[in-house]
């Protein structure tokens, strides 16, 4: 599983890394927020005719103490298959240096994208705003090293400029009553023949007692559908989510919050049409499949997490 506080809610291509306290980052999509009401993150970069671009920017966030944020609102180039923002952990580190990367050589064999808390993300559409509930916050303390991702497939003959900026809007700790955390849940036992329409479905769990503020999917182009259904520990209810479109996954707010005590969770299904003549498979390419719902609760906790319980082909993914 890669661990999501989504706040829903993570190479020469000549870059530019989100901005510092001295100096800001200029957007011609999103200008960002005045100082004493919140921050911004950014990247760009470049994809050339008929290039496929998975690029990561690690970089510090530019605040110098903890800050308690309340809603965000982004804006990136059309098209964006998706961006994330994340970090290996809630603490300063020099473990990845800043810089800019091919994504496919820094996640390698994916055992840094095991370690990764993604805290929010998006995918096609070109701007997109998410509010919490009325002092709720996402807290972030100072100087947190996070990894800015893009991923764009540029199907043109002219290069596009890409560009990725989130703000981010905080409120005093004074205001603060809850805050939130997340997890992703993912399946990378995914099998899809040739010239057929495939489903698969997964069951988790929680280990704790959450409310679940924000649910969203996430797969790729061969995706059809994406359910997801309340799960008891035995029986599976009514659809309570659901999506068609691939390339602009829902992110859907319920309030009030859904109440999921420990021991029941969710069941979702993936649908995929795969048109070739060859199998696809779990992966991290366009030409690859997933099947990822994400989950948002409170109340914050670093151990809660909705356990696989059951999938249709029988096989439960686990990390190393």
């Amino acid at each position: 599983m890669r661990n999501v506080a989504l706040f829903v809610a993570l190479l020469a291509l000549g870059l530019n890394f989100g901005c510092s306290d001295d100096e800001a980052s200029p957007s011609s999509l999103l200008e960002p927020p005045p100082a004493e009401e919140g921050f911004q993150l950014s990247m760009t970069a470049q994809a050339e005719p008929g290039e496929e671009v998975w690029t990561c920017a690690v970089y510090d966030m530019p605040i110098t103490r903890a800050a308690a944020v309340s809603r965000v609102e982004y804006a990136q180039t059309p098209g964006m298959h998706h961006f994330t923002l994340s970090t290996l952990g809630l603490m300063p580190t020099d473990d990845l240096l800043p810089g800019t990367y091919d994504c496919n050589d820094l996640y390698g064999d994916s055992s840094l994208m095991e370690n990764q808390i993604m805290f929010f993300g998006g995918q096609g559409d070109a701007t997109g705003r998410m509010n919490l509930p009325v002092g709720t916050v996402a807290n972030f303390p100072g100087r947190l090293r996070v990894i800015h991702e893009l991923h764009y497939v540029n199907v043109t003959d002219a290069p596009v400029s890409l560009e990725s900026y989130i703000n981010a809007y905080t409120i005093p700790q004074s205001e603060v009553t809850d805050s939130i955390f997340g997890v992703q849940v993912r399946d990378e036992n995914i099998f899809i023949p040739p010239r057929e329409t495939h489903s698969e479905w997964s069951r988790c769990v929680f280990n704790e007692d959450v409310n679940v503020l924000f649910l969203a999917s996430h797969m790729h182009e061969l995706g059809i559908g994406f359910t997801i259904a309340p799960f008891d520990g035995t029986e599976t209810g009514d659809i309570i989510y659901s999506n068609d479109d691939w390339h602009i996954p829902n992110i859907v707010q319920y309030d009030p919050p859904l109440v999921v005590p420990a021991g029941t969770g969710f069941e979702w299904t993936c649908t995929w049409q795969n048109p070739g003549d060859e199998m696809v498979t779990y992966g991290s390419t366009a030409e690859d499949e997933m099947c990822n719902p994400a989950m948002v609760f409170s109340p914050f906790s670093v151990t809660a997490d909705c356990e696989v319980v059951e999938t249709s082909d029988g096989v439960i993914w686990q990390r190393d």
